[in-house]
């Protein structure tokens, strides 16, 4: 519980040194770039059904948007999907507030994308009609809590109160400004990024504040590629080590970044951002998780990844004319969900950005990220295969472990860089690494009738080496290369070890 508040109250103080300049009433924020009131339209000027916005806050708009959302879905999971935990009723709304808070081990989608979505959604609902960040953050704050203690006949999760109010505010900032930038392209594609537009334009007649034209950089990339994996237990007595063969594989991305990285000077969270999202499909290895699908899941090859990182604040020190420097402190939201591992990841941190352009307009980019992780995952003791009875929770049936996954804090870093030709052309390295401990409380059965014993640490590193050939201005080809490395150090069971290569190629349409 005390991690639990301090992560909010951590965040809370984050959110108010960083909001500290927004104080006029109209939350108008005057520096380039930053998300302002266009009240250029002559008063009382329409356009249709929608009017130009007045900049007025519509609280009771917000309010009605998180008190309707959370009883749809609560009835829609009572009576639609049957489900037992949205039976609720008086036994759980008397005296709510003394019911107790637990970690809980629900599924990972549903705990660090559906959740942080979730709160995104009031989130977004509350900048739409016009609260500024810390207001909505506050309503989104508001809204976890009602659903976690009213909505659920679980006991409310600590774990969702992290996500579904730091987490939101991540995804829904990013998410909010993306779709000002989609409206200029389709109406169907901004309600489709921003849906909570649909509640707030009914009911105020007006679109979101904000301007567009901030997209940096915009592309598509269609990689086809190969993987190869292998684990073993260190010092096993048994016999467990094991190779795993993804033949084929396809995974699209996109990558967004919004406003220059390099050179940027701010006070307005999330100003500056990058978002890669990427969706894997492909031949699976023949082995495959303890699951409800675990026949499909040795066919299939899969890997959801959403990488991204929000300036807070930022400042642009000189170094000379030939270099663009940032250095502030920045968000980090990172979730990688792979057949053969799982990786999540909240944590506020420093950044520094550098752009150094030479005589031949050639650029040498480069960034260093250090965050600490206010609450991870990392996939439990290569949770996707049984490898002794001794881990087999034996009180429901059922073989492998009780939870696949930990939750963890600790520390998390990115080194970026990139040399880029003037026709586009480059070469770059990546490499994300996690030193995660898995902190005491956790829900793992470890065979001696005991649960939540201290496991101990994750150390992750994530490589990737690509090469860019530039066909013209819209279209590159490339190759990649990556390596995920994992050693488990841990308390009461074996280490592990983990290794996963992948190669491929691919096809780049850079839209900006």
């Amino acid at each position: 519980m005390k991690r639990l508040f301090s992560s909010i109250l951590l965040l809370a103080f984050i959110a108010n040194l960083a909001f500290s300049q927004a104080a006029s009433e109209n939350d108008a924020e005057t520096e380039s770039g930053d998300i302002t009131f266009d009240l250029s339209a002559a008063e009382g000027e329409s356009n249709g059904w929608l009017h130009e916005n007045d900049g007025k806050k519509h609280y009771l708009t917000a309010l009605g948007l998180v008190a309707f959302y959370n009883v749809f879905l609560c009835s829609w999971n009572r009576y639609v999907g049957g489900r037992d935990w949205a039976k609720v009723g008086p036994s759980e709304w008397n005296r709510f507030w003394e019911r107790s808070m637990e970690w809980d081990k629900d599924w990972y989608w549903t705990n660090f994308v559906l959740h942080p979505y979730q709160g995104a959604f009031y989130y977004m609902g509350a900048r739409g009609s016009n609260l500024n960040k810390m207001e909505s953050f506050l309503l989104t704050v508001l809204g976890s809590a009602s659903w976690e203690y009213l909505c659920e006949t679980n006991a409310p999760s600590k774990n969702d109160m992290v996500y579904t109010t730091v987490g939101a505010f991540s995804v829904g900032e990013m998410l909010y400004r993306l779709s000002l930038e989609s409206d200029e392209i389709s109406k169907l594609l901004a309600f489709a990024v921003n849906p909570a537009r649909l509640w707030t334009q009914l009911f105020t007649r007006q679109k979101p504040l904000g301007t567009t034209g901030h997209i940096n950089e915009l592309s598509l990339r269609l990689p086809l590629g190969t993987a190869a994996a292998h684990v073993n237990l260190v010092d096993y007595d048994g016999d467990y080590d094991e190779t795993e063969i993804y033949p084929i594989f396809f995974s699209p991305e996109l990558y967004v970044v919004y406003n220059d990285p390099y050179g940027h000077d701010s006070n307005d969270p999330y100003s500056q951002f990058s978002l890669l999202f990427k969706a894997g499909i492909g031949k699976g290895s023949g082995n495959g998780a303890d699951c409800n699908f675990a026949e499909l899941d040795k066919k299939i090859y899969y890997n959801i990844r959403i990488i991204s990182d929000g300036m807070m604040f930022a400042r642009a020190p000189s170094f000379g004319d030939d270099r663009d420097t940032t250095i502030g402190m920045v968000m980090e939201y990172d979730f990688d969900w792979h057949s053969y591992y799982l990786i999540s990841s909240l944590a506020p941190g420093f950044a520094i950005k550098q752009r150094i352009t030479n005589e031949d307009d050639s650029t040498f980019e480069w960034q260093a990220h250090l965050a600490g992780i206010l609450l991870g995952t990392s996939d439990f003791y290569y949770y996707r295969r049984d490898f002794d009875s001794t881990y087999t929770d034996e009180t429901n049936g059922k073989s492998g472990l009780t939870a696949p996954y930990n939750y963890t804090i600790g520390f998390e870093t990115k080194l970026m860089a990139k040399y880029k030709q003037a026709n586009g052309s480059n070469i770059g390295v990546n490499f994300r690494g996690y030193a995660m401990y898995d902190f005491y409380d956790q829900l793992q059965y470890l065979g001696n009738g005991e649960r939540g014993t201290q496991l101990g640490w994750d150390l992750i590193g994530v490589t990737n080496v690509q090469a860019e050939l530039a066909l013209n201005k819209k279209v590159r080809i490339g190759i990649e290369d990556e390596l995920y490395t994992k050693y488990g150090i841990y308390e009461n069971i074996k280490n592990v070890f983990q290794v996963m290569n992948s190669t491929s190629v691919y096809a780049k349409i850079q839209a900006k």
